[in-house]
């Protein structure tokens, strides 16, 4: 009996912080919204020049938001961001430049990871393309 008690105070303790520890369900922090989630470059032949592609963000937080690393899953694809902390409501863009002479040929799926002060952590970014001979 001793043992229900006990786990009906800690449910009711935890419980309680779930309520009165968030404001009208709010989360605060740095939140970022991107313009897009995937790009599509289409198709692109092996002696192309660099595609430039500039994705847009905004900080929907309340916290300045900070991009702390980019990772990309090939040598084709390089991303240019800004350093600075981007304030809450501010917006700001991603440069990414593919390189199709660098890419192999076929159809193309390569990730984009993220990383920032954003309460997510860490966003995807999908680019496409078909490159061809």
């Amino acid at each position: 009996m001793r043992y229900y008690r006990f786990m009906l105070l800690v449910v009711a303790t935890l419980m309680s912080y779930v309520a009165f520890g968030q404001e009208s369900g709010e989360v605060h922090g740095a939140r970022i919204e991107l313009s897009s989630k995937e790009l599509d470059l289409g198709e692109l032949y092996t002696d192309d020049d660099k595609q430039q592609v500039r994705l847009s963000f905004r900080n929907v937080g309340d916290r300045p938001l900070v991009i702390t690393e980019v990772r990309t899953s090939c040598s084709c694809t390089t991303v240019q961001y800004e350093r600075r902390p981007i304030q809450p409501d501010e917006q700001s863009a991603l440069t990414i430049i593919f390189d199709p002479k660098r890419a192999p040929e076929g159809a193309l799926y390569r990730v984009i990871q993220l990383f920032s002060t954003s309460t997510a952590g860490v966003e995807h970014i999908t680019l496409k393309a078909n490159i061809v001979k």
